[in-house]
C-alpha cells in the first residue's frame, strides 16, 4: 500500500504545516496510509472505542484543556491508554503546552508527538490537503496531456502516431502542454483526475527527427502547466476502412482510468488530415455538450420532427 512517513510531514515547506517534534523522534518513520485525520473530540474523556489509532490524531485548545482540568492520575490514565493503541502519531496544534507525562509515554512508545503554531482549522485545511494528494490512487498512462482552451485533453495512440507533433502543433496554436509520453495521473476526491509530468520530463516533448526540445524554454512559461484535471481522453489510430468510425456523435464512449469513466473520443488519421485542428474541435465540441448543446441531438430531433410533419401530409 502507498504511504507516506510522518518525517514528511515534518519536513514539508509546501504545505505550510509547520511543524516541530517534541517526542517520540524513534517514530518518525512510521507510515500514514489513511488521508483522513481524527480530531480527539470524545476520545479524550476515555471512549478508546471512538479511537482509529491508524490516522493522524489531532489535539486542540479543547482536548489539551480537558486534559489539564483532570486529576492527575485520571489525565495519566487517558494518556496512558491513548498511546497503548499505537497511534501513528499526535499533533498539537496553536503552540499548546503539552502536559509533561504525554511527552514521556510518547517517547517511551515511539509515537511521534508533534505541534504546530497553526490554529486547528487551518492545520487541519492544510494537513488534510497534503494527505489527499499525497495519498491519492495513481497511475502512469502513455499519451500526451495538454490543456486546450480550459479543457484537460489526455491525447493517446500507439507509438509514433504523431501524438507529440500535434502536442507542439497545438501549442504553437496558443494551447498549454501538461507532459509528454508519461502522464502521471492521480485520483482526487471520488471522480477527480489529476495529470501531471514526472519532475525529470516536466515541458519536455520528443519530437522525432529533432529530439528532446524544452517548450518552457522554446515558448515561455505560459506555453505550459504543471498539473491539470483531465476532462477528456482522445485516442489516434490509423485510418483502415475496414473499421467503422463514428460518423454523426450519438454514441458517446468513455475510457476507464483508474474506475473513473471519462469522455471519449476516438481519431482516424490518414494523410492530409489537420490532426490537431480536429483535436482541438473535439475540445470545443466537449465544452458545448458540458453546457447542455449538443449538435447531433439536435439533428435528431430535427430529423424526427421533419419526418413527422412528412406524415402528417
Amino acid at each position: 500500500m502507498k504511504g507516506i512517513q510522518v518525517q514528511q510531514l515534518v519536513g514539508d515547506e509546501l504545505y505550510g504545516l509547520e511543524l516541530e517534534v517534541l517526542a517520540g523522534s524513534k517514530g518518525l518513520s512510521r507510515k500514514i496510509y489513511n488521508p483522513r485525520i481524527q480530531k480527539l473530540g470524545l476520545v479524550i474523556t476515555g471512549h478508546m472505542v471512538y479511537l482509529h489509532p491508524h490516522r493522524v490524531q489531532i489535539l486542540g485548545n479543547i482536548e489539551i484543556s480537558y486534559l489539564r482540568s483532570l486529576t492527575e492520575t485520571e489525565s495519566k490514565r487517558i494518556i496512558r491508554e491513548l498511546c497503548r493503541n499505537n497511534v501513528v502519531c499526535f499533533i498539537v496544534s496553536r503552540n499548546l503546552k503539552v502536559p509533561e507525562f504525554f511527552l514521556i509515554s510518547a517517547e517511551e512508545r515511539g509515537i511521534p508527538l508533534l505541534r504546530t503554531k497553526l490554529v486547528t482549522s487551518i492545520f487541519i485545511e492544510r494537513i488534510s490537503k497534503l494527505l489527499e494528494e499525497k495519498l491519492a490512487p495513481s497511475t502512469t498512462v502513455h499519451g500526451v496531456l495538454m490543456d486546450i482552451l480550459g479543457v484537460g485533453a489526455l491525447i493517446m495512440g500507439r507509438p509514433g502516431i504523431g501524438k507529440s507533433e500535434n502536442a507542439l502543433e497545438l501549442i504553437m496554436r496558443g494551447h498549454r502542454l501538461v507532459g509528454d509520453d508519461a502522464v502521471r495521473v492521480k485520483k482526487i476526491g471520488a471522480i477527480d483526475l489529476y495529470g501531471e509530468a514526472p519532475e525529470m520530463i516536466k515541458s519536455l516533448l520528443e519530437i522525432r527527427g529533432v529530439g528532446i526540445v524544452d517548450i518552457r524554454h522554446l515558448f515561455g512559461v505560459s506555453a505550459v502547466i504543471d498539473k491539470k484535471k483531465i476532462d477528456l481522453v482522445i485516442e489516434l489510430f490509423d485510418w483502415d476502412t475496414s473499421l467503422e468510425c463514428e460518423r454523426v456523435g450519438l454514441k458517446e464512449d468513455k475510457y476507464r482510468v483508474l474506475s473513473v469513466d471519462l469522455p471519449f473520443v476516438k481519431i482516424p488519421i490518414s494523410s492530409g488530415k489537420n490532426v490537431s485542428a480536429i483535436v482541438e474541435l473535439a475540445c470545443r465540441n466537449f465544452i458545448l455538450r458540458r453546457q447542455g448543446i449538443n449538435t447531433a441531438v439536435e439533428l435528431e430531433k430535427r430529423m424526427q420532427r421533419s419526418m413527422g410533419e412528412d406524415m402528417a401530409e
